[in-house]
């Protein structure tokens, strides 16, 4: 196969970058090591790099470099021409993007308040249990005289009101509901 030919059907592919540090690969470069030696040459005449090696065996060339002097697209682009690649691969993803870690928790928050909610019989729920158990937790540590000092017990009953307040704001519309106090 010759230079010409395998150059345009390959690609270049970043397999390691960090600020300052870029690891590319092409097939090109171990199949023709010629290749890789003149990409070599020519990225050690960018601005700010300081290095720049070339691997046979693994068909890659490592590049150091100063991100302040020079930017990673223009390395990437000075690689692909002088090695007469057909471009940059780019990795795709067959699989659903990951959601947001906040998502996630949020969604496990809602499978334990049902759960509360189903074994409760739809009495209580998060909003309840959260603040009944720092409640609970507040008043034992009272009555027993707990031997640690953090929390303390007065910490536990103030996150406990705290927790519930902001957990069951009142309406706007001022129905608070059954036994609620209403304004005169």
């Amino acid at each position: 196969m010759t230079r010409a030919s395998h150059a345009r059907e390959d690609r270049l592919r970043v397999v390691a970058h960090l600020p300052g540090r870029l690891r590319v690969r092409a097939e090109t470069f171990r199949i023709l090591p010629e290749v890789a030696g003149e990409v070599v040459d020519r990225i050690r005449e960018e601005p700010g790099v300081s290095s720049a090696t070339a691997s046979a065996l693994t068909g890659s060339v490592l590049v150091l470099y100063d991100p302040a002097e020079t930017q990673i697209l223009r390395l990437l682009r000075a690689i692909v021409l002088t090695g007469g690649l057909a471009g940059l691969a780019v990795d795709r993803r067959d699989a659903e993007p990951t959601r947001p870690p906040g998502d996630r928790v949020r969604d496990a928050l809602r499978g334990l308040d049902a759960r509360i909610r189903g074994a409760a019989g739809g009495k209580a729920d998060l909003r309840v249990a959260v603040p009944s158990t720092l409640a609970v937790l507040g008043l034992g540590k009272l009555l027993t005289g707990g031997a640690t000092r953090v929390p303390e017990w007065y910490d536990l009953l103030f996150w406990s009101f705290v927790t519930f307040s902001n957990l069951n704001p009142r309406p706007a519309n001022g129905n608070a509901g059954a036994g609620a106090e209403v304004d005169a």
